[in-house]
């Protein structure tokens, strides 16, 4: 398998289990989802819509050099309605999908450039960043972000709905079905 199948089986099986951490984030109060737990970032919930914007940010406006919109865009993620966050889960992975979709072995050197905002929030110089190395740090990213999830999960007595990669990947090509 070449590297950029193996990176869109990747994004594949988290997009897939992405949807399995919805629905157990989902099924629990509102009050148990959004209680502010310490994390990265406070609650579960905004814990999993910052991989969403991250995926936006990654995958949509740095690739457009608008990075400095997303101060302006980021949705505010304690206030979102569970068909709000079904709704940005499937548009974000329509971005990433597309994004994957354009690429082909070779772009995975290319080099994107953005005007990445300073602290301030001014345009900065221009930066440059390699798709092969976004595309693996975004993969890391949501493994992180998960990880975290299954952490907060597990305070609570919640098992959380771990996807592993390797009985995921035999049930695509075994045809069996993965709980």
């Amino acid at each position: 398998m070449s590297e950029i199948e193996t990176i869109r089986t990747f994004y594949r099986f988290n997009a897939e289990v992405r949807k399995r951490y919805l629905e157990c984030l989902l099924s629990l109060p509102p009050s148990e989802r959004l209680k502010d737990r310490g994390a990265s970032y406070p609650s579960l919930q905004e814990v999993y819509a910052h991989v969403l914007d991250a995926l936006t940010y990654w995958f949509e406006l740095v690739p457009q050099d608008r990075a400095g919109e997303a101060l302006q865009r980021e949705l505010p993620a304690r206030q979102l309605t569970e068909a709000q966050l079904r709704e940005h889960t499937v548009a974000v992975q329509g971005k990433v999908d597309e994004f994957l979709a354009s690429l082909g072995p070779a772009d995975l050197a290319r080099a994107l450039v953005c005007h990445f905002p300073d602290a301030s929030g001014r345009t900065g110089a221009p930066s440059t960043v390699v798709i092969g190395d976004l595309l693996w740090h975004m993969v890391e990213e949501e493994f992180q972000h998960r990880g975290e999830l299954n952490a907060l999960l597990w305070q609570m007595d919640v098992d959380p709905p771990i996807g592993s990669y390797s009985l995921w990947l035999a049930s695509k090509s075994e045809g069996l079905y993965l709980p």
